[in-house]
């Protein structure tokens, strides 16, 4: 029995094999990928820096609105602010867009063109005179198309008044047909009044139109003018004529300041 048994006992299998064990192995830095990686992130970071800072450049800068004449006198709306980037040397030449109102009051001492930035170099001195702005009322039709900034003449009628001389300035007398030796036209009638010159090379500020149909216009005069145009300004006609400037800038010289009248 014995040997009946161990000869129908089965054989026991033999334990299934396991894989060889493999060894984890630790990812080292001079992995291509992994410097890879790194690379595009510091080039990331170093465009980025790069694009922000020349964003960062970008500032408002002061500008002239419209062409502005020498000797003007800047008034609120003549300078604006336009966004521009300039690098350190030439930046250092102009106003930034904050310091638009510093600017207001101050004198021009070189013509500035539209949409040119404004530098120190563009204003006179501090050693400015002071001015007065003081309104005359001018009948509609007697002054021409004026902007802020342009300068003008103002001439005044005077009913009875004599101009000095007694004849129209630029003239050599009249003949015995009343008419003027120069150029034919007809002569002043004696007592007609004068015409003179109030105010010479001031500047036009801004104007109003009132509701009788004349016009209050705005002069900026030095304070030895400023009686004058009050004075103008009761006048019974006040004539306003305004000024072209030269190849240099200039008006020149004013004229004759007064003549004989022709009335009203």
């Amino acid at each position: 029995m014995t040997e009946l048994a161990a000869a129908v006992r089965p054989e026991a299998s033999a334990p299934p094999t396991s894989p060889p064990a493999r060894r984890i192995t630790r990812r080292r830095w001079r992995d291509s990928r992994l410097l890879v990686g790194v690379l595009l992130v510091l080039v990331s970071v170093v465009v980025g820096a790069r694009l922000f800072a020349t964003a960062d450049s970008s500032r408002q800068w002061v500008v002239a609105r419209g062409d502005l004449p020498a000797g003007h006198v800047v008034v609120a709306g003549d300078l604006g602010t336009v966004s521009a980037r300039l690098d350190g040397t030439t930046s250092g030449r102009y106003y930034p867009g904050a310091r638009v109102g510093d600017l207001t009051g101050a004198t021009l001492a070189r013509p500035v063109n539209a949409g040119e930035f404004v530098s120190g170099g563009d204003f006179a001195g501090r050693d400015r005179p002071a001015t007065r702005l003081v309104p005359v009322i001018v009948k509609a039709g007697r002054l021409p198309a004026l902007e802020s900034g342009d300068h003008v003449d103002i001439y005044v009628f005077q009913a009875g008044a004599a101009a000095a001389g007694g004849t129209p300035a630029g003239t050599s007398g009249g003949d015995a047909t009343g008419t003027n030796g120069t150029n034919g036209t007809a002569a002043p009638a004696v007592g007609a009044g004068a015409e003179t010159l109030a105010l010479h090379d001031v500047e036009f500020v801004e104007m109003e139109k009132l509701a009788s149909g004349d016009r209050s216009i705005t002069l900026r005069v030095p304070i030895d003018g400023a009686i004058g145009a009050v004075a103008a300004s009761q006048s019974e006609r006040v004539d306003v004529v305004k000024l072209e400037r030269d190849a240099s800038g200039g008006v020149g010289a004013s004229g004759p300041t007064t003549t004989a009248g022709f009335g009203r």
